[in-house]
């Protein structure tokens, strides 16, 4: 992509994304938020007189298993939500705040909804918790198997990755993800890999064109709806669930069902 790191469209407000995100979101909320998310579960647990949950005490093999199973299921995880993020209506009028950006770059990175962190994001502790894994354990997994590959798949930067965009994320296969001209035939997004590639393949959501002449136009289909401000991003989900409620109760609404 052609445009400078500092003087691509949308910089400075990626910047403060980062700065949100990292300090108040991640480093404050996201501990609180999974910590409630554990409480209550283990308290829906004890209803049903569920006492034991731990399925299997990761804490009790090697590192090595225990790194390859922790990062191979944050993988998975992540990449199952990544896709419910851009099938279910409700998600992604919150996410596509994310890929809404026409121009990316590294701090473009931390550019989501906070709703989608404080809520979706927490729930991915509920299987590391059946394997014994404390909250603060399994954030400081999140983080380390997470937080640098997703800054390397925003980057603006110029090298053919070759073999390596068919294992890890990249920004040449990332920058499909984020693209509005998908290959024929799909009609959701491609390259939902959040580290590995590995469930892209095995589901065939995995595109990268060997035509040199093809080249990803980012952004998404209502680009002219979304706010430029951080403010008016953060109420635009919630400006657009009323939308369609009012909608929905219309009269206009109400006349065609009763129709129907």
């Amino acid at each position: 992509m052609n445009y400078g790191v500092t003087s691509r469209k949308g910089f400075y407000l990626d910047l403060f994304y980062v700065i949100f995100f990292d300090y108040l979101i991640l480093l404050i909320g996201f501990y609180a938020f999974t910590s409630t998310v554990e409480y209550f579960f283990k308290e829906l647990l004890g209803v049903f007189g569920i006492t034991k949950y731990i399925l299997w005490d990761m804490q009790d093999v090697s590192f090595l298993i225990q790194f390859l199973v922790v990062f191979l299921l944050l993988d998975l995880l992540q990449f199952f939500g990544h896709f419910l993020f851009y099938r279910i209506d409700l998600l992604w009028k919150f996410h596509k705040i994310h890929p809404a950006q026409e121009e990316l770059g590294f701090a473009f990175t931390r550019h989501f909804h906070w709703a989608e962190y404080l809520t979706f994001k927490p729930l991915l502790y509920l299987p590391f918790m059946t394997l014994n894994f404390s909250v603060s354990e399994f954030i400081a997994i999140y983080l380390w198997v997470g937080y640098g590959f997703t800054f390397f798949s925003h980057c603006n930067v110029r090298v053919p990755w070759k073999w390596m965009n068919y294992l890890l994320i990249t920004p040449e296969t990332h920058y499909w993800h984020h693209a509005k001209n998908r290959p024929e035939g799909r009609r959701y997004a491609v390259n939902f890999a959040s580290t590995t590639t590995i469930w892209d393949h095995l589901f065939g959501l995995f595109y990268l064109p060997q035509e040199d002449t093809l080249s990803p136009d980012l952004g998404i289909d209502d680009q002219k709806n979304i706010p430029h401000t951080f403010i008016g991003q953060m109420i635009h989900p919630f400006k657009e669930l009323f939308d369609t409620q009012k909608k929905k109760h219309s009269p206009q609404s109400v006349k065609k069902l009763k129709k129907k």
